[in-house]
């Protein structure tokens, strides 16, 4: 006759046997055979729990560890197990509960610290969870996995020297664990440390195992470092082992839209776009992608699906406001970096965005003060003086610096306001580029000196742009009027001879610096500059030095283009000569460059060729502009589409010369 304990004996030791081999479904059909017979067993009840949790039945879990507990209380180890089903649960205070009973119980138990910790992170209470941590590392001083995470709490904290001593000392006990080295990786990145952070990304892959987080830093932080192709591969390794995961995708195609290939990383993101769950970053991203192609109005419909998945996106709210007015929407446009502002009151984008926005509207009081956020903007040069910056205080018997910031045409331009500082009884000098010093020397009562020579001794200073809203500048942006430049009258007197015979001279600019991002849609080929120069009695000159002469070999034969001596606007006052020239001409059609600028500074007669959505600074709908008098604004039809802007300018000069009304006529 069979004895009953001993069968049950071994279906419990079947059901071990199984639990150990990972075949959970089998250890729990033996686990129940014999709490069916024996339901106070307390064992089989423990061990059914550890089943029923390793099949993620986390809720059943919980309660057959409080019945085993009920039986056996304040075991540390089945305390703890229990606190883990809770934490799975999202129960993360109830787990902490649990894992605070198991530790009164057993004090020297090092996993309970460390699960609490990890517990205590889910509820946002690091500093307790950096404590649980430190009692793991006493309790046990080899503890990897406890130096680690306090490594990332310590790294949240800014704490980051002890952070690194931190990661150091797991991976002292484990220096082939490849979360390790990522982590420790990840905070030299932090650092500015990209190579070292890469060396350490490098010996994680070596250590096996790579997972896609993994190749994701590792190609961010190549990224840092401008190695645009080696991050693209690395990216390529993390969508291999994540093909489905969108936001590799994204993450890939946000490094082709930083390394200026935006139509690249629209094939990126439209590999992803059969997949479900798009996200608002995903929608953002391709926003920003076709904002780069001047696909603006596709851009808004993207914006548009990130803000229906996420309507308090900030950046997806700029960046639409961004593309609204390149599509002429300028009120929805505003109300968009209103909103943004709503939710990021901080951003800068959004409050210089809605500044220029502003400014272009002719609000100028309200614009100055966000166009200071320029600062916070790439290509911002911080200048570092012994002498405070100024605000706005009393200058009587004070000399104020005034410094160039941005490009040569930004400094013509806000020169104007340094007349607004003249009477105040302050001393003013003024720091320009050096092809600029020799003509903006012709403002008058200020002291110019150029970027490259010793700045003169001075209480305060001030970058250029900011004088408007230092100055509480309103609607009149030519103080003083126009001209407030003057070309020396002796290189005017000497360029008269040198120039080039005409009835009708028309000086041109039609290239500016390719460098710059913005001359991708503000230069016009030469070509296009054809109509002008089939006008009757019309001398086409170049005023273009540097970028865009090869353009001059390569014109139709019936178009003829005269240069200067090579000696025009050379040397360290070369604008000087540019604006000698320039009172000797009886018109100067120009993009929008420092050609422009010294033109209508000079008080000259300028025709102005502008992308189909111009910057601020020529303003909405006009054809005229407030800042230069002189000039007449004329706008693309349709973005791209330089000839039919040529052919008016070239109509508008005809109208111009037959009614008498060249300057030198």
């Amino acid at each position: 006759m069979s004895n009953p304990a001993s069968s049950l004996q071994a279906t419990f030791a079947k059901a071990v046997g199984a639990y150990n081999a990972g075949q959970l479904a089998e250890a729990e059909r033996n686990c129940r055979l014999v709490l069916s017979a024996r339901p106070n067993v307390f064992d089989a009840r423990y061990l059914l729990a550890l089943i029923q949790a390793g099949l993620g039945q986390h809720k059943q879990a919980v309660e057959s560890f409080d019945k085993a507990l009920s039986m056996k209380p304040g075991v540390p180890e089945l305390l703890s197990a229990k606190a883990t089903s809770l934490q799975q649960l999202g129960r993360h205070a109830d787990a902490v509960a649990a894992y605070d009973k198991a530790l009164a119980a057993n004090p020297k138990f090092a996993e309970g610290y460390f699960n609490r910790g990890t517990a205590l992170e889910s509820l946002g209470r690091h500093e307790e969870a950096l404590a649980s941590y430190e009692r793991a590392i006493a309790v046990r001083p080899n503890f990897a996995e406890a130096y680690n995470n306090r490594g990332i709490r310590l790294q949240e904290l800014g704490r980051f020297d002890d952070a690194m001593a931190s990661f150091d000392k797991a991976l002292a006990f484990a220096p082939r664990h490849v979360a390790f080295l990522h982590n420790k990786g990840r905070l030299l990145r932090v650092l500015g440390r990209q190579v070292e952070a890469i060396a350490f990304y490098d010996r994680a892959v070596a250590s096996g195992a790579a997972f896609p987080e993994l190749w994701i830093s590792r190609a961010v932080a190549l990224q840092d470092l401008g190695r645009t192709e080696e991050a693209l591969a690395s990216f390529d390794r993390a969508i291999a082992l994540r093909p489905d995961d969108v936001g590799i995708l994204a993450s890939r195609a946000s490094t082709e839209i930083v390394a200026g290939r935006p139509a690249d990383a629209l094939a990126t993101l439209d590999r992803a776009s059969g997949k479900p769950a798009l996200s608002a970053e995903y929608h953002a991203l391709r926003g920003n992608a076709l904002y780069e192609l001047d696909r603006y109005d596709e851009a808004v419909d993207a914006y548009d699906r990130a803000l229906a998945l996420a309507p308090n996106h900030a950046g997806a709210r700029t960046d639409r406001a961004n593309a609204l007015r390149l599509v002429g929407r300028q009120a929805e446009a505003l109300r968009d970096y209103s909103a943004a502002l709503r939710i990021d009151p901080a951003s800068d984008e959004a409050i210089y965005g809605r500044g220029t926005l502003l400014l272009s509207l002719g609000r100028f009081q309200e614009g100055w003060p966000d166009f200071e956020r320029r600062r916070a903007m790439g290509g911002w040069e911080k200048r570092e003086f012994s002498t405070p910056e100024w605000d706005g205080s009393e200058v009587f018997g004070r000399t104020l610096l005034v410094h160039a910031e941005q490009g040569l045409g930004d400094t013509i331009q806000f020169s104007r306001f340094v007349k607004l500082l003249q009477g105040r009884g302050g001393k003013v000098i003024l720091e320009v580029q050096p092809p600029l010093r020799a003509i903006l020397s012709s403002l008058g009562n200020v002291t110019v000196v150029g970027r490259a020579e010793k700045v003169p001794l001075h209480d305060m200073h001030v970058p250029v742009m900011s004088l408007p809203y230092m100055l509480h500048a309103g609607s009149d942006v030519a103080p003083g009027g126009v001209p407030y430049l003057t070309a020396d009258p002796k290189r005017v007197e000497a360029w008269r001879d040198r120039l080039p015979p005409g009835r009708l001279r028309i000086g041109i600019a039609w290239q500016g610096n390719p460098n710059a991002k913005v001359d991708r849609v503000r230069s016009v080929p030469l070509r296009a500059f054809a109509p002008l120069a089939a006008l009757p009695d019309v001398t086409l000159i170049s005023l273009q030095k540097g970028h865009g002469l090869e353009q001059l070999a390569d014109l139709p034969a019936v178009m003829r283009v005269e240069t200067l001596p090579d000696d025009f606007a050379t040397g360290p006052d070369s604008f000087m000569d540019t604006a000698a020239v320039m009172m000797n001409l009886d018109l100067i059609v120009s993009i929008d460059s420092a050609v422009t600028h010294l033109a209508g500074a000079l008080g000259r007669p300028v025709f102005v060729a502008l992308k189909h959505s111009p910057e601020w600074r020529w303003m909405e709908g006009r054809e005229d502009s407030p800042w230069y008098p002189t000039a007449r604004l004329f706008l693309q039809k349709r973005d791209g589409e330089w000839d039919e802007v040529l052919e008016r300018i070239a109509a508008a000069a005809a109208e111009r010369f037959a009614g008498g009304q060249g300057t030198l006529a």
